[in-house]
């Protein structure tokens, strides 16, 4: 991993952790913060635009999902009905990896897919001790499992076969 795809892991820890404590305080403003320096980065990578794509659909698909699971009583975000926003910020902050951080596995989709299947529970197990989300039965997240592999798995396939070259990148 070079350090580029390191800085871009740091600001999506940095991101992942003021969205979730954002959210648990009830302040967006915190992931809002580190979403920009995320954003700040791409724009200084030659995939700028495929970033902005993916982060759009990320958000977008995250606002769907997350609500999903809010709907069929999988993930409770304190009462509210449709997925808060700074979990669709976290959503975008993900997909603002994979030109980058994540890239690794644009080669490898199906193994990024199990991974990111594997690591689903965990990241909102972690939003629950940090009270931003409440999971009322843990065994229901074998549902997010199975949306994140399919997700993500694609996303990394998309992302391996849609890098735009160098010179592509600078029109």
């Amino acid at each position: 991993m070079n350090r580029s795809n390191l800085i871009n892991a740091g600001l999506f820890q940095v991101a992942w952790f003021a969205c979730v404590l954002g959210g648990a305080a009830g302040n967006s403003w915190w992931g809002c913060a580190a979403l920009v320096a995320l954003l700040a980065f791409s724009g200084t990578k030659p995939f700028l635009k495929s970033d902005l794509l993916f982060a759009a659909v990320g958000g977008l698909l995250g606002l769907a999902l997350d609500t999903l699971w809010i709907k069929s009583g999988v993930l409770d975000y304190h009462g509210v009905s449709v997925a808060p926003i700074w979990i669709v910020m976290l959503w975008v902050g993900v997909s603002l990896t994979l030109n980058h951080s994540l890239s690794l596995f644009a080669a490898r989709p199906l193994l990024g897919g199990v991974l990111a299947g594997a690591c689903a529970p965990l990241s909102y197990l972690g939003g629950e001790r940090l009270g931003a989300v409440l999971v009322p039965d843990p065994w229901m997240l074998g549902y997010v499992c199975m949306a994140w592999f399919a997700l993500f798995t694609l996303a990394f396939a998309v992302a391996g076969g849609w890098r735009p070259s160098r010179q592509e990148a600078t029109l």
